[in-house]
């Protein structure tokens, strides 16, 4: 099994509606187009994308559906994937999509960091705005049983 870990990209900073409200700013969208080339090259193919259902988290994950053209399946929300999600949380996320052999989570910092750490057992790793993971399974995730495949850093999508 496969599982991607998108952070969302930049976003702008809180306004009246407070840090749930806030989008992608201008450079974060652009990142996102840049890293299309990437993705694709990459041959990412998610059959579920799960986003968290904050705006910039959610627009990430409709850019990155937008930039597969064709080959990410359905895209779906879900609050378990709000700032402060726990692997656990992801799980359950990915509970209703069984049959999904690649999965992509969307969300936030520390979240997403903490589950690949803790998949994987490394030491640390650093999701930046627009990073994205890949970790293998042999089989269903579980804690400790992950191997991280790679992990681009979104300098890579401006290059």
């Amino acid at each position: 099994m496969i599982l991607y870990f998108l952070r969302h990209a930049d976003a702008v900073p809180p306004g009246t509606g407070g840090d749930a409200a806030r989008r992608l700013s201008e450079k974060g969208v652009a990142s996102m187009r840049a890293a299309a080339a990437v993705w694709q090259r990459l041959n990412i193919r998610p059959e579920v994308v799960i986003s968290s259902p904050l705006p910039r988290a959610r627009e990430t994950a409709e850019l990155l559906v937008e930039a597969l053209e064709g080959r990410a399946g359905a895209l779906v929300t879900d609050d378990r994937l709000a700032p402060g999600a726990e692997w656990s949380d992801l799980a359950q996320a990915m509970a209703p999509h069984a049959a999904a052999r690649r999965v992509m989570f969307v969300g936030h910092e520390p979240d997403l960091s903490a589950a690949v750490e803790l998949l994987t057992r490394a030491a640390s790793v650093r999701m930046r705005k627009g990073g994205l993971a890949c970790l293998e399974f042999p089989g269903t995730p579980e804690p400790g049983s992950g191997e991280l495949a790679w992990l681009i850093d979104p300098d890579l999508y401006d290059a």
